[in-house]
Formats: structure tokens, C-alpha cells, sequence
């Protein structure tokens, strides 16, 4: 399991472009801050049309998921996911970006449409 105090530190390695921002987070960011700020970058992209680097994100975002503690976990089912849900039904270049999502990501992204909790 991902220790919670380097989630900054991996998404700063992955996202060069988020390397200052997480700096500030390197010792005892608040997780779901780090997702905070790992969101907006995520939309910027996806507003931007950078779709490579959206679906790196959500790739990322699905290895996190995948490894990270249960407040990880929550975080990025809470913030990420549905901080994003808005952006994830429209098209871009045809295309939905809901498509761009990996498997696990796309099922949680599921289970909270059936359960009423996106936007």
C-alpha cells in the first residue's frame, strides 16, 4: 500500500507540470488536498484538449486507487472522480472522455451514477 505522505511525491514524479504545486505538500499534505489540486490539474488538461495527458492522469489516478489507503481510496472516489464527472460525458474529437477512464476507474465512475451521487 502507498503510504499516504508520499502521494504528492509519486504524482510530482508522473507530472512534471505538477512538481511545485505537490512540493508544497511533500511532508504532511493533506490527502485529499493532493487530490484537490491533482483534479483541477486533471480538468485543465481535459478543458485544453491535452487528452494524452488526461488519460495519464486518470491512469495515475487508477494506480492510486488501486494501491493507496482506504482515505486515498475515498478521496479519489470523492474529489477526483466526481470533482470531474461533469467534464466526463461531453466529446472531444468524438470521443467521450468517460471512454479514456481504465476499467476501475469507469466501474466506481458506475457504481455512483446507479447510487445518485454524481453531479
Amino acid at each position: 500500500m502507498l503510504p499516504d505522505t508520499k502521494i504528492s511525491q509519486l504524482i510530482s514524479h508522473q507530472i512534471p507540470g505538477l512538481s511545485y504545486v505537490m512540493w508544497q505538500f511533500r511532508l504532511s499534505g493533506p490527502v485529499y488536498e493532493v487530490i484537490h489540486v491533482f483534479t483541477d490539474y486533471t480538468r485543465r488538461m481535459i478543458r485544453g484538449g491535452r487528452l494524452n495527458e488526461a488519460r495519464k492522469c486518470f491512469t495515475i489516478a487508477a494506480v492510486l486507487y488501486r494501491n493507496g489507503s482506504s482515505l486515498l481510496r475515498n478521496a479519489i472516489e470523492s474529489v477526483y472522480l466526481y470533482g470531474l464527472s461533469p467534464l466526463l460525458d461531453t466529446a472531444c474529437n468524438n470521443q467521450p472522455l468517460k471512454a479514456l477512464l481504465p476499467v476501475t476507474l469507469q466501474q466506481i465512475r458506475i457504481q455512483q451514477i446507479q447510487h445518485g451521487t454524481t453531479n
